[in-house]
């Protein structure tokens, strides 16, 4: 039986994130309130940041879908869904969508 805990994490950072329909539609919603005036834009700005980090656990990643969020929703006011994060060996990171 394995209990050392750090042999279960892979030593490999992930080259790929997927965002999830549930954290789009989450972004979207919280855009259609900013958009309304329901919300200001740092109030948008906290909302945001949080839905994002309650989906992504990688670091880099997170902070690249938070710098980059306009871009994200670019690909999501054009109606593309399947938006996913892409890192290569060299560490440059970029959106890709199916």
């Amino acid at each position: 039986m394995i209990t050392n805990p750090d042999l279960r994490k892979p030593k490999i950072k992930p080259y790929l994130h997927q965002i999830s329909f549930n954290c789009i539609e989450k972004l979207v919603e919280c855009i259609g309130k900013f958009n309304k005036d329901e919300i200001d834009c740092d109030t948008l700005y906290k909302i945001q940041k949080q839905i994002l980090t309650d989906e992504i656990e990688d670091e880099e990643f997170l902070e690249f879908a938070i710098e980059n969020f306009s871009e994200m929703m670019g690909y999501i006011a054009t109606g593309r869904i399947n938006i996913r994060i892409h890192r290569d060996i060299e560490g440059n990171m970029w959106f890709g969508v199916g």
